[in-house]
């Protein structure tokens, strides 16, 4: 048989100053294989021009040979797909920084919303705490009242009568003081858990 535990964490917002100090270094990263990558770029570049001029060159000593326009359109193909990809490394660039600040602004607005929900529910709380208190006392008088007119009815403040509504009075005043002390410890460790 499996024993499931609760978890006794707070389910909390990511603050912003997580994505503040995160940030740099996603940036930072992404940048650097960026470079990387236009580097190797430039690399291949270089070295298939000077494969491409080699080729050039060789084929000039052949009695038939192609036309040179034909190495150059394939130099300026190259310089033309290289040039393309830095374009997209840039925009993945861009992209990230994009994502980063729309990280840090939703995480910032999620934060926000957390914050209000969390005070509103402990306004709630708080409301509906003073709510039963007040319930509680309207009822500690009500209960007052009905006991005080049931021993008058049965003929005064002697006799057995009077002593069973005086003992009812007692418990449901007992009950009553119960319920807001219950009431009164609910509501400290709620608002200690808001601190």
């Amino acid at each position: 048989m499996t024993t499931t535990s609760k978890s006794t964490k707070k389910a909390t917002a990511v603050n912003p100053e997580f994505v503040d100090t995160f940030s740099p270094l996603v940036l930072d990263s992404v940048e650097r294989v960026a470079d990387l990558q236009k580097k190797t770029l430039d690399s291949g570049a270089e070295q298939a021009t000077e494969w491409i001029g080699s080729w050039k060159k060789a084929f000039s000593y052949f009695p038939v040979t192609p036309p040179a326009f034909l190495f150059d359109f394939a130099g300026q193909a190259l310089q033309t797909a290289v040039e393309t990809q830095k374009s997209a490394i840039d925009l993945m660039i861009e992209q990230s920084k994009s994502a980063t600040v729309i990280a840090k602004v939703r995480c910032e607005a999620y934060s926000k919303i957390a914050d209000g929900v969390t005070t509103n529910i402990h306004k709630s709380v708080e409301r509906s705490v003073e709510a039963q208190k007040t319930i509680l006392e309207f009822a500690s008088e009500q209960n007052k009242a009905v006991c005080e007119s049931t021993k008058k009815q049965f003929g005064g403040a002697d006799g057995p009568a009077a002593a069973m509504v005086d003992r009812v009075q007692r418990g449901t005043h007992a009950v009553i003081e119960a319920q807001k002390s219950f009431l009164n410890i609910a509501s400290q460790t709620f608002a200690a858990a808001k601190n």
